[in-house]
């Protein structure tokens, strides 16, 4: 199980397949274990490094390295321990907030973008609605009831209950102080993170938004003011998906990001 030391802490990392190089960055409900539906696909033409973002899984550290500084400069450890030069990166939620940075603040290290249900930390009227009401219901809601949409529940309540165990590897479930950690989470959209729209366009890799049609958080017409920025980009909307797409709806997920990935995986 191999680990890299960014900042006094251990990150815990894996990496699967050979080929270009893809980074899984995962949200805030995850960690490295939830790309489980992904990595037999994309690891058959891609080197896969998955990672538990720092304070999630195995990757402990205390509530007060909540920062997006330190997750980005994490991930680039990471890349650097495998002499990673180039990845593309697919982020999820939280996941996709640290995607954004490195594409702005490591633009060199990126072939390629996929922005996953994710607010990107944008700053953006339908956004913020979105996460204040998120608030003050979030206590009476389990992590699938916050994370996934209808129908998958109803449909797959085998899976819904492993997404749910998955969670509960993160020290959040079982470690931090409840209201401590909404308090993190929730911090993520503050001011002092929040990013213009305009921001987006400084986004130079090819890049592709992907959002359910049931997302709670990110509602689809944001995705689109989001494509909207990034000139070239492309957005796939997966109908009956709330914020986890890649886990709810894995096979037209990963078809619709690995399309992508090849028709713009370096040479």
């Amino acid at each position: 199980m191999p680990f890299v030391v960014s900042h006094g802490r251990k990150i815990y990392y894996e990496r699967h397949g050979q080929g270009p190089a893809l980074l899984f960055c995962h949200g805030a409900g995850s960690n490295a274990a939830t790309w489980w539906q992904q990595l037999p696909q994309f690891a058959r033409d891609f080197s896969c490094i998955t990672m538990d973002l720092r304070c999630f899984g195995r990757s402990v550290a205390p509530l007060d390295e909540f920062e997006f500084a330190l997750f980005v400069a994490d991930a680039i450890a990471v890349l650097d321990a495998e002499t990673v030069e180039r990845v593309a990166v697919i982020g999820q939620s939280l996941g996709g907030m640290v995607g954004l940075r490195l594409a702005l603040q490591h633009a060199d290290r990126l072939w390629a973008f996929a922005a996953c249900d994710t607010s990107l930390t944008i700053n953006h009227p339908a956004l913020l609605d979105a996460m204040a009401k998120r608030v003050t219901r979030v206590q009476a809601l389990t992590v699938e009831q916050r994370s996934l949409g209808r129908w998958f529940i109803e449909q797959h309540p085998d899976r819904a209950a492993l997404y749910a165990q998955i969670n509960h590897f993160n020290p959040s479930a079982h470690a931090f102080d409840s209201d401590a950690w909404g308090a993190a989470v929730t911090g993520l959209m503050a001011p002092r993170n929040l990013l213009p729209l305009e921001a987006l366009a400084g986004i130079a890799c090819p890049t592709l938004f992907v959002v359910g049609s049931e997302d709670p958080l990110v509602p689809v017409e944001v995705m689109q003011a989001f494509a909207q920025q990034v000139p070239g980009s492309a957005l796939h909307v997966v109908e009956h998906a709330g914020h986890s797409a890649y886990f709810e709806k894995p096979e037209e997920f990963n078809e619709n990001v690995l399309a992508f990935l090849k028709r713009h995986c370096p040479a």
